[in-house]
């Protein structure tokens, strides 16, 4: 059961934000005559609200660091602990250097680098055609000239050296995670990953060795407890200059490191 006053923001902000409406009319306005289409789309915000669908796939809208990007079902919604990443990379890097964002999902991580970083080449890769479909919606909603869509299983399609730096918001979840009760209408493939949710990970920093350069980076994102885990995983793996970053709660959230 949603609590009321979360249904009661959440449907403020639709009529501001899909109907027009402004305080006024909202809260103060008793004679405000609604169209027909107008009572339709509230009536149609009632039903999905109350079935737990959440406000960002119900407006096809979230915002994302300093933009606004297209979402639905295909994809997951955007987090604030993943801005992290931008501006980690907006502040390190401001060379002409080649970036992938492997899992790319609807496109916020990889877009939102082009657009900080104009001199950055960035490819966007993910082995969903559905969700490739919603970042290039994205790509030309926003008009990135510098980012470009791959479709590939993570790194599987790249030649060997091809980037100076990987980042990725991978399926981190263990598939029996409390947790994903909340999550139920989001993509499970995005969320879940086996062997503790440390699967993917894992893949991804395997074949990051043979698809990084000398002295590339790689950025992930994580579970907060899964630090220790995954720096581990960095040192089998020949990386070197490892170290995290937390989120808004300080919670350890991003974890990098250099290729050897």
């Amino acid at each position: 059961m949603l609590d009321s006053e979360v249904i009661k923001k959440d449907f403020i902000f639709f009529l501001k934000e899909k109907l027009g409406f402004n305080d006024n009319e909202i809260y103060i306005n008793p004679n405000i005559v609604l169209k027909n289409k107008d009572k339709t789309l509230i009536e149609k915000f009632l039903k999905l609200k109350e079935e737990g669908i959440p406000l960002d796939y119900i407006l096809n809208s979230s915002k994302f660091h300093e933009y606004e990007f297209f979402v639905d079902s295909r994809v997951l919604i955007p987090r604030p602990e993943t801005e992290i990443i931008i501006d980690y990379v907006k502040n390190r890097f401001s060379s002409s250097i080649k970036v992938l964002d492997a899992g790319t999902g609807s496109g916020c991580i990889g877009i939102s680098i082009a657009l900080q970083n104009p001199s950055l080449k960035v490819y966007g890769s993910d082995r969903s055609a559905d969700a490739l479909n919603v970042a290039m919606i994205n790509k030309n909603n926003l008009n990135v000239d510098n980012f470009f869509l791959v479709h590939a299983d993570w790194l599987s399609s790249f030649k060997k050296e091809s980037f100076d730096l990987i980042v990725s918001n991978p399926p981190y979840i263990a598939d029996q995670d409390p947790h994903l009760e909340n999550l139920k209408h989001e993509p499970n493939s995005a969320l879940v990953a086996k062997d503790n949710g440390l699967r993917d990970i894992r893949l991804i920093v395997e074949q990051s060795t043979e698809v990084l350069k000398g002295g590339g980076m790689l950025m992930l994102e994580h579970g907060y407890q899964q630090q220790e885990e995954v720096e581990n995983i960095l040192k089998k793996n020949h990386f070197v200059e490892i170290a995290n970053l937390k989120d808004y709660q300080d919670l350890p959230r991003i974890t990098l490191g250099t290729l050897q």
